[in-house]
């Protein structure tokens, strides 16, 4: 694709390729002094039209991140069906890369925790703390996407993107360094991810960075979900022994299994950090210190006007509080809160008289809904504020509420609106037949449950209400026989009537009714098929 024009920009020479995008070095049409990096996607799912059409909106939110420490995103858009963005082009190397040339045989430590790790990580969770307060999660946080200059400023790339692509983690080829070493536990159980999760790659990240190797190494995806969820790892200061105890302490904190044993946010993490660094000077130990490194200063800026200024001096100055934590916002809605709790309090209330009035022009509707706003706003306050007053009058509209319900169940569902057990279902259906007086058909209902739910200790109840109700229908009087009453004769000579009478299709229809009513009635049956 060299050559072409993507948005704003013409890409020139690839940057790297990986399986799911191609990087290409990319200059400004209008300005060719201005230089970017494009990452094409080839993956076969992100060429889907679903992801396309939606791909440049739902990058927006990564647009508001704005800060030294993350690749700052340019522009989106769509070419001939492939998505593309231009983001910011850091010169330097990423973390995975220096790992490598510090830790070049496996087994050895990785980077120096005090003379280089300390500082890196620090910058990492301001980085991840600038994007947790615009509610954005990194969710792929590892060495290839921690970028490093030069002068040793850290950028985090791919700030984001994850919750964009619909490409599994666990789809993509294995990397020893790669993202499945460092996902968090509730990305394998399926729980939502947190701004904890971030913590917990970041402690894998440190690991990595320190061990020469991620916490957990496996050959599949369910051998890395077992350990990131069950198994823990060795300490950090059994690798590199001269570890503080309180810097072991700190990665181990954060690859707590449970997300509430780690750090609350990454501004704390960050300070603990601090704390670590401060204990080790204490001790004659010199630690170099984000904006103290060497070239920093430059690589800070955001522009002109801020050359020289530190990352100190940008997260007091020009990093914008969130909406929510600014005083001209949160002194209003204090105001606002106290005045509706003072309302609330010494607003008069309803007399019961007001709130019976109120409730009857709602229960004189035929929709169901205005049956429940009835009582859920005026008859349920009354009957708990007011219980001496109108109560007849609130537990007939009780009853009549329920038994409205129950009667728009039956007709919408047949039945109950949730539905009971199988046992239970088939229990109160014999009982249903016994009450319509068809007790034949009930026998054979219960005898039926018994037969076919024997055995399941979760229905015992409803099988021994069957035994129970085949107990009784065993013991009731004799002039009630186990076949019913039988069909009367005044409903055979109907028949009859209207057939003497030229109305063979009505005789035909009053018997077809007769024998559909008394199908498991012998007797009964033989009897309206034998009237003429």
């Amino acid at each position: 694709m060299t050559g072409q024009r993507l948005g704003d920009w013409v890409l020139g020479g690839e940057l790297g390729r990986g399986p799911v995008a191609t990087v290409y070095k990319a200059q400004a049409a209008d300005e060719p002094m201005r230089l970017a990096a494009v990452k094409v996607f080839t993956h076969p799912e992100l060429l889907r039209p679903e992801f396309t059409s939606r791909f440049a909106a739902e990058m927006l939110p990564l647009h508001r991140l704005n800060h030294p420490l993350i690749v700052k995103t340019y522009e989106a858009g769509v070419h001939v069906g492939q998505a593309w963005f231009a983001m910011e082009l850091v010169e330097g190397t990423d973390a995975g890369a220096r790992l490598k040339a510090h830790a070049k045989k496996p087994g050895e430590p990785g980077l120096p925790w005090a003379d280089e790790l300390l500082g890196l990580l620090v910058q990492v969770a301001r980085g991840l703390k600038h994007g947790h307060h615009r509610s954005v999660l990194h969710r792929n946080l590892k060495p290839s996407n921690v970028l490093i200059t030069p002068g040793g400023l850290v950028k985090l790339a791919d700030f984001g993107l994850a919750k964009l692509l619909p490409v599994a983690p666990t789809s993509l080829p294995a990397d020893a360094l790669g993202t499945l070493g460092h996902l968090p536990p509730e990305f394998f159980t399926g729980k939502p991810l947190t701004r904890r999760s971030d913590l917990y790659s970041l402690g894998c990240l440190a690991y990595t960075l320190l061990a020469g190797r991620p916490p957990f190494v496996a050959g599949t995806v369910a051998e890395y979900t077992h350990k990131h969820c069950y198994t823990l790892p060795d300490r950090p200061a059994l690798v590199v022994p001269d570890l503080p105890a309180d810097f072991d302490e700190w990665i181990c904190e954060l690859l707590a299994k449970d997300p509430n044993r780690r750090p609350a946010t990454a501004a704390a993490a960050a300070e603990m950090l601090g704390q670590v660094k401060a204990k080790a000077e204490r001790k004659g130990r010199k630690i170099p210190w984000t904006a103290e490194q060497p070239g920093s200063a430059a690589d800070f800026a955001l522009d002109e006007s801020q050359v020289g200024r530190g990352l100190d001096d940008f997260e007091a100055g020009r990093e914008r509080r969130p909406l929510m934590a600014r005083p001209a916002v949160v002194l209003p809605l204090s105001l606002l809160v106290v005045g509706v709790t003072l309302a609330l309090l010494f607003w008069p209330s309803p007399t019961a008289a007001e709130l019976y009035a109120q409730a009857q022009p709602l229960m004189q509707s035929a929709e169901p809904a205005d049956w429940d706003a009835a009582w859920d706003k005026y008859l349920e306050p009354l009957s708990a504020k007011y219980p001496g007053e109108f109560a007849a009058e609130v537990s007939a509209a009780r009853a009549k509420i329920d038994d409205r319900r129950e009667l728009r169940a039956a007709l919408l569902f047949g039945g109950r609106v949730k539905p009971p057990s199988e046992a239970e279902r088939w229990y109160r259906r014999g009982l249903k037949l016994a009450q319509a007086g068809d007790f034949a058909a009930a026998q054979s209902t219960w005898r039926q449950l018994r037969a076919g739910y024997a055995g399941q200790a979760g229905e015992a109840a409803w099988l021994d209400a069957a035994d129970a109700a085949l107990t009784a229908l065993a013991a009731r009087p004799k002039p009630w026989p186990l076949d019913g009453a039988g069909v009367t004769e005044a409903a055979l000579q109907q028949v009859r009537e209207r057939r003497a009478a030229g109305d063979a299709a009505g005789a035909d229809a009053a018997r077809a009714a007769l024998e559909q009513l008394y199908r498991d009635d012998p007797a009964s049956l033989d009897r309206i098929r034998r009237t003429p």
